[in-house]
């Protein structure tokens, strides 16, 4: 029998102290899934955790350690985990995770999303998931980021303090951070804003000078010269904040005047030691759009006069000026939208991914029901303790000492329970939400690549295609990804007739290497070799899948 792993995380340190919940109840459902299935047994030394560690890298010791299990213990099967979001919540991380795992032939099977296993329909929705836990993570970074928003509004440093200050808990809530000054290291920061003013010191005479005095690192050294920079650089000392783009006075204590600070800034100017930084942009097409021309990737650039940005060639100063033109934005964007409705999945395969999403509900609905019954037990318990309590005291069987410790306990008992619930509803509703996303793209991928928020198209156009081609404003080329050139194999996915054919030239390449045979190999695009096996044309039962950008792509088809 064939040993296992399980794998177990959570992302903070309070989540992690928490026993009753978290890592034992992520353990305790694998160790069950592992009885229930009977063809693994838990391997000793099997279970690797992560406690307060977040999935959005892979630099967590408890993965790690796995992962080099795997490579060295032939015996291992499986890696069992709660969630696939337990693993990685960056789709670029869980491919490369699942490529590594598929190489040694070992199964990922997560306990609460049934249906992920290696079929073409169980890999499709991996990948959609994979990129719904990446957009749910992002959409609690956002969430995050609003709170911090919201902090700086309220006139408070939203992160850690500079030099010289300190986050601190308030007198009537540890738990609400403040910004208090540095008795020690204040007092020495006013004095270097000072001696730079003159003109007569420079920042390493100022650093030397101040770190005799006291004013060292939080490791006990001299203060590095890039701080000593941006300390000087700062507003923060003398009450403003800048923060994201917006600018204010916060609360804090102010160590320093605004005039003094102005005068450093000019006797900085002066030196000519200051440096300036432009401001970035996102673009959805950028990495994926290639120039026709010259072979160069398009990159893209906004043109605050015009109020426009475009794609263009990035000509390089070492070789012949291209010519390729200039194409705006959202003519370009447009194109690609395009070429998502010239696709369309088989309704043999729609109605097979559509069971697997109705089995996948029904089982998470019977499973969160039960759970939310058992908490709700647990609820129900703790509030009759409490008014047992409370009945107490009122008759004067115990004291307001000992009632205040008794309610304390049992309101965070509740408090718990209650997380615990919405926690769960949390997660129903985003089972959902991945329902409800894979059952829109089966249904109509051009419809729903062109409603999708930029996180989840920039997905799309990794599942579904390799690279375009343009030249002179037009998409004039379009290269699919491994898995649609395997998944139109196989009949899954067609393309509508209206789309014209001389676009997708890939599908020329396709079909002149396809064979009955054993396997095929695909030209290689632009020098990335892509290996493509394929045997039979029948639609398949599994579907192994290794797209990591920029290497080896491999795609296996097994009937």
């Amino acid at each position: 029998m064939n040993k296992a792993l399980i794998y177990c995380r959570v992302s903070t340190d309070e989540q992690a102290g928490d026993e009753r919940h978290s890592l034992k109840t992520q353990l305790r459902l694998c160790e069950r899934g592992i009885e229930d299935m009977k063809t693994f047994k838990l391997a000793a030394d099997g279970v690797y955790k992560d406690p307060g560690k977040s999935a959005t890298n892979m630099n967590r010791p408890g993965l790690q350690d796995m992962l080099i299990r795997i490579q060295e213990d032939k015996s291992i099967g499986a890696i069992f985990v709660q969630d696939t979001d337990r693993l990685a919540r960056n789709a670029g991380d869980h491919l490369t995770i699942k490529a590594l795992l598929r190489k040694h032939s070992v199964e990922l099977i997560s306990v609460s999303q049934p249906g992920l296993e290696d079929t073409p329909e169980g890999n499709f929705m991996d990948l959609i998931i994979a990129g719904v836990n990446q957009l749910q993570s992002q959409i609690t970074s956002r969430k995050t980021l609003k709170s911090m928003e919201q902090k700086y509004k309220d006139g408070w440093w939203p992160t850690k303090a500079p030099m010289g200050y300190f986050n601190s808990g308030t007198p009537d809530d540890e738990k609400k951070r403040i910004i208090t000054t540095d008795p020690i290291r204040a007092p020495l920061i006013a004095e270097g804003f000072k001696l730079y003013s003159t003109g007569d010191y420079s920042l390493i005479e100022i650093r030397d000078l101040l770190y005799k005095k006291g004013l060292v690192s939080t490791v006990g050294k001299r203060v590095a010269m890039s701080k000593m920079f941006r300390t000087i650089k700062c507003p923060f000392y003398y009450g403003g904040m800048e923060w994201r783009g917006m600018n204010d006075i916060g609360k804090h204590e102010a160590i320093i005047t605004k005039e003094l600070f102005d005068k450093c800034q000019r006797v900085m100017t002066e030196n000519n030691r200051y440096a300036c930084r432009r401001h970035k942009h996102n673009f959805l097409l950028r990495g994926f759009v290639f120039c026709n021309k010259c072979g160069q990737r398009y990159t893209a650039e906004y043109h605050p006069l015009k109020k426009k940005a475009y794609y263009h060639c990035n000509r390089s100063n070492d070789q012949k000026k291209c010519t390729d033109k200039y194409v705006e934005v959202f003519d370009l964007e447009n194109q690609i939208i395009e070429k998502f409705k010239g696709l369309q999945f088989s309704d043999e395969f729609i109605d097979k991914v559509v069971k697997k999403m109705r089995d996948i509900y029904e089982e998470k609905k019977s499973d969160v029901g039960n759970q939310k019954k058992q908490f709700m037990t647990s609820k129900i318990n703790f509030e009759r303790k409490l008014e047992i309590a409370e009945e107490k005291l009122i008759n004067g069987i115990i004291d307001d000492t000992a009632f205040t410790k008794i309610k304390v306990r049992y309101r965070e008992q509740i408090d718990g329970v209650e997380d615990e619930m919405h926690k769960l509803d949390q997660t129903k509703n985003l089972k959902i939400d991945v329902i409800q996303d894979v059952l829109a793209l089966m249904r109509n991928i051009g419809k729903t690549y062109h409603k999708a928020p930029d996180e989840l198209k920039r997905l799309y156009l990794g599942l579904f295609w390799d690279q375009f081609k343009a030249e002179d404003k037009l998409i004039v080329e379009a290269t699919k990804s491994p898995i649609v050139l395997g998944l139109e194999a196989t009949g899954a996915l067609i393309w509508n007739t209206t789309q014209k054919p001389d676009l997708v030239t890939d599908r020329a390449i396709a079909k002149e290497n396809i064979t009955t045979d054993d396997s095929v190999i695909l030209s290689p695009v632009r020098g990335r070799g892509r290996n493509v096996s394929i045997r039979q044309t029948k639609l398949p039962d599994s579907v192994i899948l290794n797209p990591e950008k920029g290497g080896q792509q491999e795609l296996i088809i097994l009937q």
